[in-house]
């Protein structure tokens, strides 16, 4: 058995909640002990993983979501390099450390040095760097102590997991990161979980047409008006097609609109926001699952929860999603923003049983066998000393 310390910097919830939870409840699967440090823990001896000091944490997540909304960057980036001295005093409180995983974050060296005093090892899970172009824009005051701290953290750091191939070479080229250090870990899903065999469809949704559907936040970078765009392309050619949007977000109203100009809207479903655990059962109905847009580091993980349910998935050509899927296997890839492009994957799709049938069969044996959490937390483990 190892004792592991788990640091992160974030509200955790949403996509970032869902890993860190899953790799936690992984790894105490495998026969570990997991303490976990973050601003939204009661206390770092908190180790249930159920949500333990739960009042606490929602009081947090206001906070730090307030913060990040109403304070200048250059404030809240100070706020973020000052939250280095909590979170070393919360890590050093536990004892009997095996090895820290920490998941990145920009000006979090606390971990870095904890592991140094402690001479234990330290793993790093990479899914953007300072360097990255984020949807956030950082004060650029700041930017260069925030390189210089990547490059210190980095170098010291007992391996690297990247959430995609391009990440990987980012670190090396950017970072000078030898290779061998850094090992490539995209997402996942649970695929007892995420079980075709033991999910129905969501209430109202079982045999009501094909649907294709998407799950995410209606914001620019992921392209939903790309998907509703290429649906009203197919929908004479597939009556029984329709489109089911799963998630919220600023840009719904303008979805909405762009659903009423094209005529479409009486085969549109817009679920608003589910909560993570209600979900299979909304993807469960996809006939096709869509992933309209992405960018070229990130690792989407509703791709690999469409997979687990066995929905062909179609996806744009950008290196995390080419590091997963394979065009023609499990699913349908498409140049990025290549509106006539997708519509033809999905007609494909749609119209092509055999065609879909095996996709769908290989869509969910690639997470059974490979992109799943205990896989992930065994891959983790494996970078330790003495462990590969």
């Amino acid at each position: 058995m190892l004792n592991i310390l788990y640091m992160h910097r974030t509200q955790a919830h949403g996509v970032e909640g869902v890993h860190i939870r899953e790799i936690v409840k992984a790894w105490r699967r495998l026969g570990n002990a997991v303490v976990v440090v973050s601003p939204v823990k009661e206390s770092p001896q908190d180790s249930s993983g159920d949500g333990g000091g739960a009042p606490r944490a929602g009081m947090m997540r206001r906070l730090m979501s307030a913060m990040s909304r109403r304070l200048p960057e250059i404030l809240f980036e100070c706020l973020e390099v000052a939250y280095n001295v909590v979170a070393y005093r919360q890590a050093a409180t536990v004892r009997d450390t095996d090895f820290i995983f920490e998941r990145y974050a920009i000006f979090a060296f606390a971990g870095s040095l904890l592991a140094a005093r402690r001479r234990i090892p330290h793993i790093i899970e990479v899914n953007y760097t300072s360097r990255s172009e984020l949807v956030r824009k950082r004060s650029a005051l700041l930017a260069p102590l925030a390189f210089r701290i990547d490059k210190f953290i980095f170098s010291r750091a007992t391996a690297l997991a990247a959430v995609s191939s391009r990440l990987k070479e980012h670190l090396i080229s950017e970072f000078g990161i030898p290779a061998e250090r850094v090992i490539v870990l995209p997402n996942a899903a649970d695929p007892e979980v995420f079980d075709p065999d033991k999910v129905t469809p969501a209430s109202g949704l079982k045999d009501t047409g094909k649907w294709i559907g998407f799950v995410g936040g209606f914001y620019p970078w992921h392209g939903v008006g790309l998907l509703v765009d290429a649906f009203c392309r197919i929908a004479d050619a597939v009556p029984d097609a329709r489109l089911l949007l799963v998630g919220d977000g600023p840009m719904r109203a303008a979805i909405e609109r762009q659903c009423a100009t094209l005529n479409i809207a009486n085969r549109v479903l817009m679920t608003g926001a589910v909560s993570h655990d209600r979900l299979p059962a909304y993807i469960r109905a996809f006939h096709v699952g869509v992933m309209p847009d992405s960018n070229d580091y990130g690792s989407p993980m509703k791709v690999f929860e469409y997979m687990a349910l066995g929905t062909p998935v179609v996806a744009p050509a950008y290196g995390p999603l080419l590091d997963v899927m394979q065009d023609g296997r499990e699913g349908r890839i498409f140049p990025p923003r290549d509106v006539a492009a997708l519509a033809d994957c999905l007609l494909e799709v749609l119209t092509r049983d055999d065609v879909h049938a095996q996709m769908s069969e290989n869509a969910r044996l690639a997470v059974v066998t490979r992109h799943n959490w205990m896989e992930n937390a065994r891959r983790l483990l494996a970078q330790l000393p003495g462990k590969s």
